[in-house]
Parts: C-alpha cells; structure tokens; sequence
C-alpha cells in the first residue's frame, strides 16, 4: 500500500494506492502516522485506487478517526470506489467518513 500526501493551505489529502488488507494494515498504518503532527486539521481520504478492503483495513480507518478526532483533526472520505463504498455501507459506518466532510467545508 502507498499513501500519498498532498497538502494546501486547509486539507491534507491522503491518496491509497494498493490493497488495504490484513497483510498490508501494519506497514499502511506505519505509513498513515508517520508525520502525523504535519498534517492540516482536515485530512481527506482518497481510496479510489484501493484494490481489496477487508475488516483489518476498516479497523484501521476507524482507528484512524479515532486517533484523528482525539488529536482535534477532522478525517473524511472525498473519493472511493464500489468496493470500499460495499464494505463500508455493509457494515453501516460509511456516515462516520462522510459527516466531517461536510464541516470541513463550511
């Protein structure tokens, strides 16, 4: 998995690139915190490109959130695909990555 980061002035985007999978959690979630205290207080997730999403790979989102709100930094999806969109609303947490998209914007 490869993260890419572009930053402006109010978000930072994180751009996933690859599975997001059990066999990929420990070296993205490395990847996702590393500089962590850089990032602008929106980070916006972009998982277009992510090719296979299990449970570990939406543990390790919802850490993210976690982690993220706890540090009072906002984190949302602003692009995905059919297969993250499945997983997500199969298991009713789409709305946690969506609700602070829309406060991101005011």
């Amino acid at each position: 998995m490869k993260i890419t980061r572009k930053k402006n002035k109010d978000i930072t985007t994180l751009a996933f690139d690859g599975d997001l999978t059990i066999y990929q959690v420990t070296e993205t979630k490395d990847e996702l915190f590393a500089d962590h205290e850089r990032l602008t207080e929106n980070i916006a997730l972009d998982l277009h490109k992510v090719g296979e999403i299990d449970t570990a790979g939406v543990q390790l989102l919802l850490f993210a959130k976690r982690f993220f709100s706890d540090v009072n930094k906002n984190i949302f999806i602003v692009k995905s695909n059919e297969i993250v969109d499945s997983v997500l609303h199969k298991l009713d947490i789409y709305s946690q990555f969506t609700q602070d998209a829309k406060e991101a914007s005011l």
